[in-house]
Protein backbone atom coordinates (compact mmCIF):
# COMPACT_ATOMS: atom_id res chain seq x y z
CA UNK A 1 0.00 0.00 0.00
CA UNK A 2 2.79 2.45 0.85
CA UNK A 3 4.73 1.48 -2.28
CA UNK A 4 1.63 2.02 -4.41
CA UNK A 5 1.11 5.45 -2.89
CA UNK A 6 4.75 6.36 -3.55
CA UNK A 7 4.42 5.25 -7.19
CA UNK A 8 1.19 7.20 -7.56
CA UNK A 9 2.80 10.24 -5.95
CA UNK A 10 5.84 9.93 -8.23
CA UNK A 11 3.73 9.55 -11.37
CA UNK A 12 1.57 12.49 -10.28
CA UNK A 13 4.71 14.57 -9.73
CA UNK A 14 6.07 13.53 -13.14
CA UNK A 15 2.77 14.50 -14.81
CA UNK A 16 2.86 17.85 -13.03
CA UNK A 17 6.47 18.46 -14.13
CA UNK A 18 5.59 17.47 -17.72
CA UNK A 19 2.61 19.85 -17.66
CA UNK A 20 4.78 22.69 -16.29
CA UNK A 21 7.38 21.99 -18.97
CA UNK A 22 4.73 22.12 -21.71
CA UNK A 23 3.39 25.40 -20.32
CA UNK A 24 6.90 26.89 -20.33
CA UNK A 25 7.51 25.73 -23.90
CA UNK A 26 4.18 27.15 -25.05
CA UNK A 27 4.88 30.45 -23.30
CA UNK A 28 8.36 30.75 -24.82
CA UNK A 29 7.19 29.72 -28.30
CA UNK A 30 4.38 32.31 -28.21
CA UNK A 31 6.70 35.02 -26.91
CA UNK A 32 9.31 34.24 -29.59
CA UNK A 33 6.61 34.38 -32.27
CA UNK A 34 5.25 37.70 -30.96
CA UNK A 35 8.60 39.43 -30.65
CA UNK A 36 9.64 38.18 -34.11
CA UNK A 37 6.45 39.72 -35.51
CA UNK A 38 7.24 43.06 -33.79
CA UNK A 39 10.72 43.02 -35.32
CA UNK A 40 9.31 42.34 -38.80
CA UNK A 41 6.72 45.10 -38.36
CA UNK A 42 9.43 47.58 -37.34
CA UNK A 43 11.34 46.79 -40.52
CA UNK A 44 8.17 47.12 -42.60
CA UNK A 45 7.27 50.48 -41.01
CA UNK A 46 10.69 51.91 -41.69
CA UNK A 47 10.64 50.66 -45.28
CA UNK A 48 7.25 52.33 -45.79
CA UNK A 49 8.54 55.59 -44.32
CA UNK A 50 11.61 55.59 -46.55
CA UNK A 51 9.42 54.78 -49.55
CA UNK A 52 7.08 57.65 -48.64
CA UNK A 53 10.00 60.07 -48.46
CA UNK A 54 11.18 58.97 -51.90
CA UNK A 55 7.62 59.32 -53.29
CA UNK A 56 7.30 62.84 -51.85
CA UNK A 57 10.68 63.84 -53.27
CA UNK A 58 9.69 62.48 -56.69
CA UNK A 59 6.42 64.42 -56.43
CA UNK A 60 8.34 67.58 -55.62
CA UNK A 61 10.73 66.95 -58.52
CA UNK A 62 7.83 66.64 -60.98
CA UNK A 63 6.62 70.11 -59.98
CA UNK A 64 9.95 71.72 -60.73
CA UNK A 65 8.54 74.52 -62.93
CA UNK A 66 6.24 76.11 -60.31
CA UNK A 67 8.93 75.59 -57.66
CA UNK A 68 11.55 77.20 -59.90
CA UNK A 69 9.29 80.22 -60.49
CA UNK A 70 8.62 80.45 -56.75
CA UNK A 71 12.35 80.36 -55.92
CA UNK A 72 13.14 83.02 -58.55
CA UNK A 73 10.62 85.40 -56.99
CA UNK A 74 12.07 85.12 -53.49
CA UNK A 75 14.64 87.64 -52.36
CA UNK A 76 17.03 85.96 -49.97
CA UNK A 77 17.24 88.94 -47.59
CA UNK A 78 13.46 89.03 -47.00
CA UNK A 79 11.65 87.11 -44.30
CA UNK A 80 10.36 84.71 -47.00
CA UNK A 81 13.90 84.08 -48.23
CA UNK A 82 15.27 83.39 -44.75
CA UNK A 83 12.28 81.19 -43.96
CA UNK A 84 12.75 79.35 -47.27
CA UNK A 85 16.44 78.66 -46.57
CA UNK A 86 15.68 77.43 -43.05
CA UNK A 87 12.93 75.12 -44.35
CA UNK A 88 15.14 73.70 -47.11
CA UNK A 89 18.10 73.07 -44.78
CA UNK A 90 15.99 71.44 -42.08
CA UNK A 91 14.05 69.47 -44.72
CA UNK A 92 17.21 68.11 -46.33
CA UNK A 93 18.69 67.27 -42.94
CA UNK A 94 15.52 65.40 -41.96
CA UNK A 95 15.61 63.41 -45.23
CA UNK A 96 19.21 62.39 -44.54
CA UNK A 97 18.30 61.42 -40.96
CA UNK A 98 15.28 59.38 -42.13
CA UNK A 99 17.58 57.30 -44.31
CA UNK A 100 20.39 57.03 -41.75
CA UNK A 101 18.10 55.86 -38.94
CA UNK A 102 15.98 53.82 -41.36
CA UNK A 103 18.99 51.88 -42.59
CA UNK A 104 20.18 51.45 -39.01
CA UNK A 105 16.78 49.94 -38.17
CA UNK A 106 16.59 47.59 -41.15
CA UNK A 107 20.20 46.40 -41.06
CA UNK A 108 20.99 43.11 -39.37
CA UNK A 109 21.10 43.26 -35.60
CA UNK A 110 22.63 40.79 -33.22
CA UNK A 111 22.67 40.18 -29.53
CA UNK A 112 25.63 38.51 -27.91
CA UNK A 113 25.13 36.61 -24.68
CA UNK A 114 27.45 34.07 -23.10
CA UNK A 115 25.39 31.08 -24.17
CA UNK A 116 25.92 28.84 -27.17
CA UNK A 117 22.43 28.26 -28.46
CA UNK A 118 21.46 25.42 -30.79
CA UNK A 119 18.82 27.69 -32.34
CA UNK A 120 21.06 29.91 -34.46
CA UNK A 121 24.55 28.66 -35.07
CA UNK A 122 27.42 31.14 -34.95
CA UNK A 123 30.08 28.71 -36.19
CA UNK A 124 30.59 27.84 -39.84
CA UNK A 125 29.78 24.38 -41.20
CA UNK A 126 33.50 23.61 -41.28
CA UNK A 127 33.92 24.38 -37.58
CA UNK A 128 30.69 22.71 -36.47
CA UNK A 129 29.58 19.81 -38.65
CA UNK A 130 26.03 18.60 -39.11
CA UNK A 131 26.93 15.34 -37.34
CA UNK A 132 28.18 17.26 -34.29
CA UNK A 133 25.04 19.39 -34.36
CA UNK A 134 22.67 16.40 -34.52
CA UNK A 135 24.61 14.65 -31.74
CA UNK A 136 24.27 17.78 -29.58
CA UNK A 137 20.54 17.92 -30.32
CA UNK A 138 20.11 14.25 -29.37
CA UNK A 139 21.87 14.88 -26.05
CA UNK A 140 19.58 17.79 -25.16
CA UNK A 141 17.07 17.22 -22.38
CA UNK A 142 13.86 19.13 -21.67
CA UNK A 143 15.65 21.68 -19.52
CA UNK A 144 18.23 22.33 -22.27
CA UNK A 145 15.40 23.05 -24.71
CA UNK A 146 13.79 25.51 -22.29
CA UNK A 147 17.11 27.27 -21.76
CA UNK A 148 17.71 27.46 -25.54
CA UNK A 149 14.26 28.96 -26.10
CA UNK A 150 14.77 31.41 -23.23
CA UNK A 151 18.15 32.47 -24.66
CA UNK A 152 16.59 33.13 -28.07
CA UNK A 153 13.72 35.09 -26.53
CA UNK A 154 16.25 37.15 -24.58
CA UNK A 155 18.25 37.85 -27.77
CA UNK A 156 15.13 38.77 -29.75
CA UNK A 157 14.05 41.20 -27.03
CA UNK A 158 17.46 42.85 -27.16
CA UNK A 159 17.26 43.11 -30.97
CA UNK A 160 13.74 44.55 -30.70
CA UNK A 161 14.96 47.12 -28.15
CA UNK A 162 17.78 48.14 -30.52
CA UNK A 163 15.33 48.53 -33.42
CA UNK A 164 12.83 50.52 -31.34
CA UNK A 165 15.50 53.12 -30.55
CA UNK A 166 16.34 53.75 -34.20
CA UNK A 167 12.74 53.54 -35.43
CA UNK A 168 11.83 56.25 -32.92
CA UNK A 169 14.42 58.58 -34.44
CA UNK A 170 13.27 57.63 -37.95
CA UNK A 171 9.74 58.66 -37.02
CA UNK A 172 10.96 61.94 -35.52
CA UNK A 173 12.96 62.77 -38.65
CA UNK A 174 10.00 61.83 -40.87
CA UNK A 175 7.70 64.05 -38.81
CA UNK A 176 10.10 66.97 -39.16
CA UNK A 177 10.26 66.32 -42.92
CA UNK A 178 6.45 66.43 -43.17
CA UNK A 179 6.32 69.63 -41.12
CA UNK A 180 8.90 71.21 -43.45
CA UNK A 181 6.86 70.14 -46.50
CA UNK A 182 3.77 71.70 -44.91
CA UNK A 183 5.68 74.88 -44.07
CA UNK A 184 7.01 75.09 -47.62
CA UNK A 185 3.46 74.69 -48.96
CA UNK A 186 2.24 77.53 -46.72
CA UNK A 187 5.14 79.73 -47.87
CA UNK A 188 4.35 78.84 -51.50
CA UNK A 189 0.69 79.77 -51.02
CA UNK A 190 1.61 83.04 -49.30
CA UNK A 191 3.85 84.02 -52.19
CA UNK A 192 1.07 83.36 -54.70
CA UNK A 193 -1.39 85.62 -52.86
Amino acid sequence: SIIRRMKMSRSSSERENKKTLEIKQTFLASAISDISTYIQLADAKVSIIMGAVVAILVGIATCYEPIENFVKNITLCSWKGVFFIIIVVIGLLSVVLVFIFGIMTVRGHSSIINYKSKWFLSKSTKEYSFVDFTNDIKRMNDNDIIINMAAELYKLNDINRQKMKTIKWTLYAFSVFLIMIGSMSVLFLLSIM
